[in-house]
This record gives C-alpha cells, sequence and structure tokens, in this order.
C-alpha cells in the first residue's frame, strides 16, 4: 500500500474516533449515545495452497442523539483490509435524522431496511443490497448495505403502516477480479477479461424506488403485505467475445425494472415459532447461460416462497430450519438458472457456562445443486466487552453457488471489542 493510501486511512481514522474523544466531555448530557467496537477477522484456506483469504480490522463508532421528538444516528466504518487494498476505507455506513409523534414517525437518510423474518434468505427482504465482496464468510448483518431514502411510519396497537421512497438506488457489490478468492467468476488470472458493472440506472426521480408494507399484529399471530417497485439489486451478466483475436470475454451487469409483492408471517406455537414468507417478482431480470449463442437478458415472474421454524426447548438451546423455492415461469433451457431453485438451512445454537461460551453452526443446503455451505463457530465471552471466536467455514458440491467455492473451505479467528 502507497504512502497516500495510509495517510489517507490514518487521516480517516482521526475522523472515526473523533466523537469518542470528544464524549468525555459531555458526560452530563444523557441525550448523546455513542458506542461501537473494533475488531480484528483473519483466515486461512485448509486447502492448497493454504493462502490467507482475509485479513482485516474495522473501527466503528456510533453516535446518537436526541432531543424531544428528534432523533439523529451516525455510524462510521474505519477498515484496515491487508489482501484487498480497494477495502481499505472510511465509510459513512449510517447516517439519518428521525421524527416521531405519538403514532407516526418520519426517517430521512442513510439507513438498513429489512423486511421479512427469514434467516439469512432474501424472500421479501429486498430493499437493501449485499456486499458479497467476501461471499458469506462475514456476519449477515454486516453484508447489508444502506440505502438512502425516506421512510414513513404509521404504528398503533394492531398495525403497522411502512411506506419508503429511494430517490437513488443502492446495488450489490460485486467481487470480479480474478485475484480475489470469492469472485463471482470462475476464471483464472490467465483468462482475459473486462467487467463493467458502472452501467446503472441514471439518478432520476423516474429510476426511483417505492413501496410500502402493511403489518398485522394479532392475538396469536403476526402478518405483513409488501409491495415494492424496485430493480434487480444483484445483476445479471451478459457476456461476449468481441476482441479482434476473440481472446477477452467482455462482462455487463445489467439492471432491470421489477416490481415485488410480498407476504410473510409469524405464528408463535408453545416452543416454537413457524414463519412464512412468499413473494412475487414481476418481470425479474434473468440471464442466458454462457453457451448460449444469443447470451442476452430475459424477464420472467418469478415466485418465491420459505417455510420455517424456531425452536427453544430450554437449556439455552436453539434450532431453526428454513425451506424455500424459487419457481420461474415462462421458462426456456436457455435460462442460465433452473426452473426451480430449492434451499434449506439448518442452525443450532447452544450456550453453555452460564451463557459465557456460544457453540453455533449454521448450514445451507442447495437441494437443486447438492452443494453446502456451513458456518461453526465458539464464541468466547472474555468480559462483557471482549469476545474471542474461532470457526470454520466448510464449503461443499461441484456446481452452484457453493461448488464455486470448494476450494475456499478456511479456519478463521474473531477478536472483537466493543465500548
Amino acid at each position: 500500500m502507497n504512502l497516500h493510501k495510509i495517510k489517507k486511512f490514518i487521516w480517516g481514522i482521526s475522523i472515526v474516533i473523533f466523537p469518542v474523544l470528544c464524549s468525555a466531555q459531555d458526560n452530563d448530557q444523557r441525550q448523546i449515545n455513542i458506542k461501537g467496537f473494533l475488531d480484528s477477522y483473519h483466515a486461512l484456506q485448509l486447502k492448497n495452497p493454504n493462502e490467507v483469504m482475509s485479513s482485516r480490522t474495522r473501527l466503528r463508532t456510533e453516535l446518537g442523539l436526541s432531543k424531544e421528538n428528534i432523533y439523529l444516528y451516525t455510524s462510521l466504518n474505519a477498515t484496515y483490509n491487508s489482501i484487498l487494498n480497494d477495502e481499505i476505507q472510511i465509510e459513512l455506513r449510517e447516517a439519518y435524522m428521525e421524527y416521531t409523534a405519538k403514532n407516526w414517525s418520519i426517517k430521512a437518510g442513510r439507513q438498513i431496511v429489512i423486511w421479512g423474518n427469514s434467516d439469512g434468505l432474501r424472500i421479501t427482504d429486498v430493499v437493501s443490497p449485499m456486499d458479497m465482496t467476501e461471499f458469506l464468510a462475514r456476519d449477515y448483518d454486516d453484508i447489508r448495505i444502506p440505502v438512502n431514502g425516506l421512510k414513513l411510519n404509521y404504528t398503533n396497537t394492531k398495525l403497522k403502516v411502512e411506506l419508503i421512497f429511494i430517490p437513488v438506488s443502492s446495488f450489490f457489490i460485486v467481487p470480479v477480479h480474478a485475484k480475489n478468492p470469492w469472485s463471482v467468476f470462475a476464471l483464472s488470472n490467465e483468462d482475459i477479461y473486462s467487467v463493467n458493472l458502472d452501467d446503472t440506472p441514471q439518478k432520476l426521480l423516474k429510476n426511483g424506488e417505492f413501496g410500502g408494507r402493511l403489518s398485522f399484529y394479532l392475538s396469536g399471530i403476526d402478518f405483513s403485505f409488501s409491495v415494492l417497485h424496485t430493480w434487480n439489486k444483484m445483476p445479471v451478466f451478459k457476456r461476449n467475445r468481441i476482441s479482434k483475436e476473440n481472446d477477452t470475454t467482455y462482462i455487463k451487469g445489467i439492471y432491470k425494472r421489477m416490481d415485488m409483492l410480498g407476504f410473510d408471517f409469524s405464528y408463535p406455537l408453545s416452543q416454537f415459532i413457524l414463519r412464512g414468507e412468499a413473494a412475487l417478482y414481476l418481470n425479474e431480470a434473468l440471464s442466458e447461460k454462457i453457451d448460449s449463442d444469443s447470451n442476452y437478458i430475459v424477464t420472467s415472474n418469478t415466485s418465491n416462497i420459505l417455510l420455517g421454524v424456531d425452536w427453544y426447548p430450554g437449556a439455552e438451546w436453539t434450532i431453526t430450519a428454513q425451506y424455500s423455492n424459487k419457481y420461474i415461469a415462462d421458462y426456456n433451457s436457455k435460462i442460465e438458472q433452473p426452473k426451480n431453485t430449492t434451499l434449506a438451512t439448518l442452525g443450532i445454537t447452544k450456550k453453555v457456562f452460564r451463557s459465557t461460551l456460544a457453540l453455533s453452526s449454521f448450514t445451507y443446503f442447495d437441494i437443486t445443486n447438492k452443494g453446502a455451505f456451513n458456518r461453526t463457530s465458539i464464541d468466547y465471552a472474555l468480559t462483557d466487552e471482549i469476545h474471542a471466536l474461532l470457526g470454520c467455514d466448510w464449503f461443499n458440491g461441484d456446481k452452484g453457488m457453493f461448488g464455486k467455492y470448494k476450494d475456499n473451505t478456511e479456519l478463521w479467528i474473531k477478536l472483537k471489542y466493543s465500548f
């Protein structure tokens, strides 16, 4: 890393920690809330050539200021990444203002929006895009990308109305460099290719997103209806070989309008919570197979369903299971995705030693492609503020999204200090 980047990073660190230093002078102002954490994460590939898969350290500060009906919040990330220089950055994660009255509130600014009730799967939760720089080898909450929007809420004891407007859309961050082990393209360093993911919709009001969610909280059951006029946040790829020697692959990310109609519910039953989501994506963009003659983008209506159950048997055990299926209408054999894509998940968590040690395992099963991804971890609380974590990310399969990373099975360690 050059000297300019080092200076820029140090300057950014000073901005991030400045609110913390100032907080010592504001101890009597109880309306100011400052917190954050410092964590360091490192991962080693377990298969040859046993490369370092990740090595990053992050400082996050969060500042909240409330006065009467107004609440201001901002959070900043300062990240140093010794593997990916492009990830050395100061990032404004969230920054919004919220005004709250008796039954309604309005929030404006950079914020994370979460819809639905699934765990690690996206059905109706399509507002905030995802950062896939390291695929799923990060905490799911850290993968979410905030959106710049305006959200209006009305709430009473039995229902909640949420309206949202996003004037400028945000999209998935997709790793494409051949040197990144999490690249979405299975290309070697010797392959010649050019990727353009910058052809996103123009920043015009007509290209904004808008929608809403209506939630009901009734005796014994919660359920919601949602609708969103949006884009495919994850680009679909169009590939062409148009160089003179026909040795270069040109890849372009395509973004198209789509609409989402969704429904979700949650129903507690003794030690169990039954959950479900369903969504219809209207005119979702889909790409053709790489070896297709035309390799163009098609659109089709797709249906997406999820059923899940959470079991709390006691003794600090938590067991979760989910089943999801995606179906493409008007299917033809040239479409890259299969007509039906089925995924399942299984999560198990157990806390011991007076809840100071948490053992967890979460597995994605790609039933369609016979692949799997498992993250197993041990989280030990040295103190309330200091946690030490050790884990393993295991990939299996010959094709599909997990088979693509079958050589990326890794052992990782993480230290986290919260303040």
